[in-house]
């Protein structure tokens, strides 16, 4: 193991709770309003300028972890965020934090070592992965679990990293395919993962008490590409994310059901992406964006070009402020939407759910009238839109 032996530099936004612009959210606006048991929401600024941040985890004290181009720490107690120094990385981007007791352990894309955060001692260790070319984007923790299954994209294989030891397992994708994320689901003792570019689709199914993938299930039509798959009952409801729709799978039966328009594709949004599920309710994260989406994992660049990166909106493609609420029971939609003001817009986009409350992290795209930069080519202020709750 290699300690940095570097304390963290904690930089406190410097206000209070009480002080915290406060917002609320427009949780019943969408497609009529009349969906029951939609959360009441708050949206603060947090005056820290960053990129997207990309997908949080909570610690077991109830703090939010996640980061960009910064490392973030998020009170929900007193609203407040702190700014973790992250120097050690030596400029590498985050893409997840999974935190195991007082490690957070970050993903940075494409590199040889897994970096953990000790946030007991402030200080950083790395420990290195199997394969020093991996590209890992994703990964997920299963609660009680001390294992870390990181998915490898550009080398077609799951990392399995046990948190007590700080050792790897490396076990191979079925039949060479491009998983790229997985997604636990409690009630079937799995995680659940799709193809994305290899065609035909097919939904892979990752047994956790034998640490085995098991069953390679064909996808409801060849051509889909998957990404937010929300657990809610004896059914997964699977967003494919250029098409508009969610499709349930029964995973007690082994059996796909009739897929679900959303009402607003191509009007409100042209992309449905990953997301989480609040109190029985399937929520998804939203763009514009319409083209191909491809990706150079070997070399960590885009491949698409051009008008492929325009959205629906005629600008360059952006996650919105809007992020889709779907209840399966009755089959409605609606959005939870984060207020804008004039030039600012607050882009939102991973979320995660701590016991009984929801947090969705963002930044502000800026003045989404003007000429718009690239999403990621100019830093924002960062915001958190999370369900009312006690603090």
């Amino acid at each position: 193991m290699t300690d940095f032996a570097r304390r963290r530099v904690l930089k406190t936004a410097g206000f209070a709770a009480a002080a915290v612009a406060l917002a609320p959210g427009v949780v019943r606006r969408g497609f009529g309003g009349r969906m029951p048991g939609l959360p009441t929401m708050q949206f603060s600024w947090q005056q820290w300028k960053t990129t997207r941040p990309f997908a949080p985890d909570v610690d077991d004290r109830g703090s939010l972890w996640f980061g960009s181009s910064k490392f973030f720490r998020y009170d929900p107690a007193t609203r407040a965020t702190e700014m973790v120094d992250s120097a050690p990385l030596g400029g590498k981007p985050y893409s997840t934090c999974l935190c195991q007791g007082e490690k957070v352990y970050i993903l940075t894309q494409k590199s040889p070592l897994l970096y953990i955060y000790h946030r007991n001692t402030g200080e950083y260790s790395t420990e290195a992965l199997p394969d020093s070319e991996s590209n890992i984007w994703f990964g997920a923790r299963v609660p009680g679990d001390p294992r870390l299954y990181l998915y490898v994209r550009n080398r077609g294989k799951l990392v399995v990293w046990d948190s007590e030891l700080e050792k790897g397992q490396e076990i191979a994708y079925p039949e060479a395919m491009d998983l790229w994320s997985g997604f636990h689901v409690k009630d079937d003792n799995a995680l659940y993962s799709f193809t994305l570019d290899a065609k035909p689709c097919r939904l892979v199914r990752f047994d956790l008490a034998k640490q085995k993938f098991d069953a390679v299930i064909a996808a409801a039509e060849p051509g889909l590409e998957i990404t937010g798959v929300n657990p809610v009952g004896s059914r997964v409801y699977c967003a494919d994310r250029f098409t508009g729709r969610i499709i349930p799978f029964d995973f007690s039966r082994r059996v796909w059901e009739e897929p679900i328009p959303v009402p607003g594709h191509k009007s409100v949004f042209g992309f449905i992406g990953l997301g989480t599920v609040f109190q029985g309710m399937a929520m998804y994260c939203l763009s514009t964006y319409k083209g191909t989406m491809k990706w150079d994992f070997d070399n960590n660049k885009y491949l698409s070009t051009g008008e492929e990166n325009i959205g629906i909106d005629g600008k360059p493609h952006h996650f919105i402020n809007k992020y889709l609420v779907f209840e399966p029971h009755s089959r409605e939609f609606a959005f939870l939407e984060a207020p804008t003001s004039p030039g600012r817009y607050p882009l939102i986009c991973y979320s995660i759910v701590s016991g009984d409350r929801l947090f969705i992290t963002g930044y502000d795209l800026g003045d989404i009238s003007a000429d718009l930069a690239p999403m990621g080519e100019k830093e924002g202020e960062l915001c958190v839109f999370e369900s009312a709750g006690k603090g």
